[in-house]
């Protein structure tokens, strides 16, 4: 097939990564390899363009250029990653209908509780407007199914399941006892966590560990936090880092997507509460390094991370359950071996991107064989 991509939330090569763009470039890279071409006639943000006016112009000029575009390639469909109430897709559904392409969207969030509140009410219904003029909407998360389901029909949802390119995390112990050794943490008990520094759910998430470690450093006097990640709220979790635990903690910044499997694997465990995170790429990355996972049931950890089975889920907002969950694992080397090995399992088996996309493209290839004259 040809196809035009948009994701809406950031263009592909965006300085500053997350799972969303994570995301965005595994969905390109799975087409590639599928030996589709995949175009991209489209490169801005629409995160907040309706509350935007002075951007409206230049809008309406690069979808002009993407109609003209789409016009000279002739792709086979158009494919949307990602439209919801704060970012929706105001451009795909008519460039589409104009010329008769199927349209395709991954990631379609829908919550009817944004059209009563002004400051979302024209983004609920631009994308709300996309949902229903989709062929299909391919969702990554459970509670979207349910939700797209008061708007849709059934046939016109398919769900895949989230992951990662496990290839890029490969077990490696040489380079993990390299790394432990370079930064000294041969002996110690290894708690890993990882996000980006944003002030908000972030950076509370990074507190909330920092706060964990401390309360288990007295029965664990070995115990060493690293953190991987940077952001605004650095200065503020350093401060409380230095004054909670004192000389048992690493700030290790911000670190290449490529390297990332290398510090995952010098710790014991890894542990983030994931208070209102979607999905948690963070979660299947380190669970295919190797790492039991600590988690909360608050939003999406539970979808990848087996309570029991890859880690252990404990409720929100209980720093007591969350340290305790974490002080388990800690005492007992063989359940965090037992819980490592089948979370790392549990991802190569189901979890692996590749595949889940290519079911994806697959449905997208009937669709679209359907549709040719």
């Amino acid at each position: 097939m040809r196809i035009a991509y948009y994701p809406t939330f950031r263009a592909l090569d965006h300085p500053r990564s997350s799972g969303l763009v994570s995301i965005a470039r595994d969905v390109l890279a799975a087409m590639e390899a599928g030996g589709h071409e995949v175009l991209l006639p489209l490169n801005r943000t629409t995160e907040w363009i309706f509350l935007r006016p002075r951007e409206w112009p230049g809008a309406l000029v690069d979808a002009w250029k993407a109609h003209r575009a789409v016009k000279r390639a002739r792709p086979d469909c158009w494919f949307t990653y990602h439209t919801y109430y704060r970012g929706p897709d105001p451009f795909g559904p008519f460039i589409a209908a104009r010329h008769r392409l199927p349209y395709f969207i991954l990631a379609g969030s829908y919550a009817t509780k944004y059209r009563k509140r002004l400051k979302t009410w024209a983004g609920f219904h631009l994308n709300r407007m996309a949902l229903e003029r989709a062929d299909t909407v391919f969702v990554n998360k459970l509670r979207d199914v349910e939700n797209l389901g008061r708007l849709l029909p059934p046939e016109r949802i398919v769900y895949i399941r989230p992951g990662i390119r496990t290839g890029n995390f490969p077990l490696n112990p040489e380079l993990a006892a390299a790394t432990r050794a370079r930064l000294g943490l041969d002996g110690k008990l290894v708690v890993v966590t990882a996000a980006m520094f944003r002030p908000g759910v972030k950076e509370d998430g990074i507190a909330f560990v920092i706060d964990a470690c401390a309360a288990l450093k007295p029965e664990f006097p070995e115990l060493h936090l690293l953190i991987l990640g940077d952001g605004a709220g650095r200065g503020r979790l350093e401060e409380r880092a230095r004054r909670t635990l004192p000389d048992a903690h690493t700030f290790a910044g911000r670190v290449a997507p490529q390297d990332m499997h290398a510090w995952y694997q010098t710790g014991d465990l890894f542990a983030f509460p994931g208070i209102g995170e979607a999905l948690g790429m963070v979660y299947l990355e380190a669970q295919c390094c190797g790492l039991p996972v600590v988690a909360t049931s608050h939003d999406g950890a539970p979808e990848v991370v087996a309570d029991g089975e890859a880690g252990i889920i404990v409720p929100p907002f209980s720093p007591e359950a969350f340290a305790s969950a974490m002080g388990g694992l800690l005492r007992d080397t063989d359940l965090r071996g037992r819980l490592g090995r089948q979370a790392r399992e549990r991802v190569l088996r189901i979890h692996d991107i590749a595949a889940n996309y290519r079911k994806m493209i697959a449905v997208m290839e009937k669709v679209c064989a359907g549709r040719r004259p």
